[in-house]
């Protein structure tokens, strides 16, 4: 059941894996109301629906971020794991149940090989935190409190919303870029 739908799903994960994009300028950044350091690692769980063209797809997922590594595991509703992700200094790993392992110099790479289009991979991981990833040309929106609330870069536009009980980070992203949307929505975040 889930065959047809692999190439969606690891278009998800490695979007979700750590996407970038950029353009338009950076506006100036007012002084944040809000703690947002990063720490270097970090876990976060949560909630992921994805909707390219005709099709749509749903599931739970946890990323575990270490310095220059990163871990994603994506599940079905149903709790059965769909794709598991591991992006490292030696390059990237994807793990699809009942398929051989592929293995790329890097993501980018990765998602060429598998996808037949190279995904701008490399600003998720600051995106989550609701940073623009830095040396990369952003525009930005920020509200009243410092909070970054919308965010285009590398052709990619990311719409943030934030929670009373999570102030500093945001609860839900939307992903956009032609004709496909990523919504995330974080249920929780530890630093480690």
């Amino acid at each position: 059941m889930l065959r047809g739908f692999a190439p969606l799903w690891l278009a998800l994960g490695l979007v979700l894996g750590l996407v970038l994009g950029g353009c338009a300028t950076t506006a100036p950044v007012p002084p944040l109301a809000v703690d947002v350091r990063l720490p270097a690692n970090w876990a976060l769980q949560g909630r992921i629906g994805i909707q390219a063209d005709e099709q749509s797809l749903s599931g739970t997922f946890y990323w575990q971020h270490r310095g220059q590594s990163d871990e994603l595991l994506l599940t079905s509703p149903l709790g059965q794991g769909v794709a598991r992700i591991v992006v490292n200094p030696d390059g990237a790993l994807l793990v699809l149940p009942n398929q051989a392992e592929r293995r790329a110099a890097d993501v980018e790479t990765l998602t060429r090989e598998v996808l037949g289009y190279a995904l701008p991979v490399a600003g998720l991981v600051w995106w989550v935190q609701a940073q623009a990833a830095p040396e990369r040309i952003a525009e930005t929106r920020r509200d009243a409190a410092g909070r970054l609330v919308h965010l285009k870069q590398d052709g990619w536009v990311i719409d943030y919303q934030y929670a009373a009980d999570m102030p500093a980070r945001p609860r839900k992203l939307v992903v956009t870029r032609e004709g496909l949307e990523i919504r995330l929505v974080a249920d929780s975040w530890s630093a480690e």
